[in-house]
């Protein structure tokens, strides 16, 4: 009874031992090709493109504001705002916002103006 005892227990730890050794040199092997594979399948990272100019807004807004007497304001025009830069009269800035407002096209307004005193 010892002797078979003995002997199941033997060739269990040698299967044991076998199979550890076999998973280890594949682990190894594992983590060589995943490391490889990262290295390759870095992105690229894209830029980001600025809106481009819009100069037909641009005439219109600056048409309009010399049409109702505003004058020095500089207008900037993209495809997504419209930007104000100067100074106007006093009580001519809620006029020169509403005129872009109206004359842009749905577009955002960047006011930088300032009302002279």
């Amino acid at each position: 009874m010892k002797i078979k005892i003995l002997t199941v227990l033997s060739l269990a730890a040698f299967l044991c031992l076998g199979a550890c050794r076999s998973t280890s040199n594949t682990n190894a092997n594992v983590t060589t090709t995943t490391v490889n594979t990262n290295t390759t399948t870095m992105a690229t990272p894209m830029a980001t493109m600025a809106p481009a100019a819009d100069a037909a807004t641009q005439s219109n807004v600056k048409s309009a504001l010399d049409k109702a007497g505003i004058t020095g304001v500089m207008v900037d025009a993209t495809t997504t705002e419209i930007t104000l830069r100067g100074s106007v009269a006093k009580g001519k800035l809620a006029e020169a916002i509403r005129i872009a407002n109206e004359r842009g096209g749905g577009k955002r307004v960047n006011n930088q103006l300032v009302e002279a005193k």
